[in-house]
């Protein structure tokens, strides 16, 4: 059988790429090329030389990484819109809680009931604390480094007045002047 010499295509070697990356950015390639690769239209299957060029050529690492951190910002995305929302449902019972307890209340007129006040206390505690939590979140997720910054600088700037221990590894990083302008 005569060995085809057509060039492999574009899409062959875009397909192979995310064969590679779907397989945890494999360094055998030579496994890749004997075991997973499919053959091209033609029958032909690329060598291990023949990806490590294309691996190269086509910046196959480069590629990886953006596609990782695309990942890595997805789930961290996902993770905050799960937060959220958890705390805005702990929000919603902490309402309905309330509820609950004053329709007691109102039915039952003022006995010596406590559970019922109880649960108007409770429930509007957790209301206002999931809200505000939730709501900042939400709102610190929508910041720019920049703003971001300027918010940690504050939230130093603050403690600092305070008092406040922070435990954090080191400040020395951090100058004066920058905790002066989150002041302002």
């Amino acid at each position: 059988m005569p060995l085809n010499t057509k060039p492999f295509s574009e899409q062959y070697k875009t397909n192979c790429m995310a064969i590679w990356y779907a397989h945890g950015r494999l360094n055998n390639l030579k496994k890749m090329a004997e075991e997973i690769v499919p053959k091209d239209e033609f029958g032909n299957i690329p060598s291990e030389y023949t990806l490590r060029h294309w691996r190269v050529e086509m910046s196959w690492d480069v590629w990886a990484d953006e596609m990782d951190a695309r990942a890595f910002t997805e789930v961290e995305d996902a993770l905050v819109a799960n937060r959220v929302m958890m705390l805005k449902e702990q929000a919603s019972r902490g309402r309905e809680l309330q509820v609950m307890g004053l329709e007691y209340l109102r039915d039952n007129k003022f006995d010596t009931s406590a559970s019922a006040v109880t649960a108007v206390i409770r429930g509007a505690e957790m209301e206002r604390v999931s809200r505000g939590i939730s709501e900042r979140i939400e709102k610190l997720s929508k910041m720019g480094d920049d703003e971001l910054t300027k918010e940690a600088m504050k939230l130093l700037s603050k403690a600092k007045e305070s008092g406040e221990i922070l435990d954090l590894p080191s400040l020395e990083n951090i100058e004066e002047d920058d905790l002066d302008d989150a002041e302002t």
